[in-house]
């Protein structure tokens, strides 16, 4: 009998101590993330009040700060980093970076973070351009082009099956060979042959560094945007390996330059008169490579040469984005 009433003793005794051990541990839980979650409030509350003097400084309407604070805040809420959002916020008002620019800038990461693309480079080309005190204009079309470019090899790589590559890593690289010139054609077009022969992620970045070069290349020969896609289109028909399709582009590339040359050359002269009367074109020398030699000394406008009167740091000749596809952020 006793033994009886022992045993439902005890079997009341489980349910109470396993109860008290689940409070306890409610309560070990509850006073240690509350600390934790009250700091996190207070860092918080620092940054926007550090976002709030940054803007405060500012030569901004009040309707224009308060329209960023709304930008930074939400970019913060998305989960975008808090240094990274504070030193672009910074350097925008550092260098009187218009407003709606500044805004445009978040709204772009915001926008990528949201689809699903990794946003830091997205940050990194805005911080690049802000500390380079490059014009805001251009920044705003580096990172639009960036965002969308990405957008479109993430569409890519959907398509595809590529072994062994990090998601976020092969649609940055391609977003990149996108941005140096290559035809958006060609690249699906490398990417199925790639999926086809199994070819591994390093394979494929590899081969789409060589072809963003390429087309880089091209772009600074002063070969056009269609031209370009045909030699990309007609290299990749050609051949199957990866290869020879780099190979076969660069061949194309050179015949369209050596026929750009051969066609400038046989224009310039057509325009020189058979007698050297009565014209000033007769009066200066071309060479037998139907060039005109320039003496020393002499200045020519930058404007006749085709080349950007703002020379690079190493007193090499740069020249404007429009005529070489290239970033001032690449």
């Amino acid at each position: 009998m006793n033994n009886k009433r022992m045993g439902k003793i005890e079997s009341r005794k489980m349910p109470i101590t396993q109860l008290s051990v689940f409070c306890l541990v409610i309560l070990f839980i509850f006073f240690v993330t509350l600390p934790v979650l009250a700091i996190q409030s207070s860092s918080e509350t620092d940054v926007i009040n550090q976002i709030e003097q940054n803007l405060a400084s500012s030569s901004y309407s009040d309707f224009q700060k308060r329209m960023i604070l709304n930008s930074v805040q939400e970019a913060i809420g998305e989960g975008i980093s808090v240094d990274d959002t504070v030193s672009i916020l910074k350097g925008s008002i550092r260098n009187e970076i218009d407003p709606y620019n500044v805004k445009k800038f978040f709204d772009t990461v915001i926008s990528a973070k949201v689809d699903g693309i990794l946003e830091q480079s997205l940050l990194d080309k805005i911080k690049e351009g802000l500390a380079k005190n490059i014009e805001e204009r251009l920044i705003v079309d580096a990172v639009t082009q960036k965002s969308e470019n990405m957008e479109i090899a993430r569409l890519l790589l959907a398509e595809t099956q590529i072994k062994n590559g990090e998601q976020e890593e092969m649609i940055d690289l391609l977003a990149d060979s996108l941005t140096n010139g290559v035809p958006l054609s060609a690249l699906s077009q490398i990417l199925q042959i790639s999926s086809e022969q199994g070819k591994s992620w390093q394979e494929v970045e590899e081969v789409s560094e060589e072809l963003g070069n390429l087309g880089l290349k091209a772009s600074e020969l002063g070969i056009e945007g269609d031209k370009i896609e045909m030699i990309f289109n007609q290299a990749i028909e050609n051949q199957g390996s990866l290869e020879n399709i780099c190979m076969n582009i660069r061949d194309l590339m050179i015949a369209a330059v050596a026929v750009k040359v051969s066609s400038s050359s046989s224009q310039r002269d057509s325009i020189v008169p058979s007698s050297g009367e009565g014209s000033a074109i007769s009066d200066i020398p071309i060479s037998s490579s139907g060039s005109i030699p320039v003496e020393t000394g002499t200045s020519i406008p930058s404007g006749e040469t085709g080349s950007s009167p703002v020379s690079s740091d190493d007193s090499s000749t740069s020249k404007p984005d429009s005529e070489s596809g290239t970033s001032p952020l690449d």
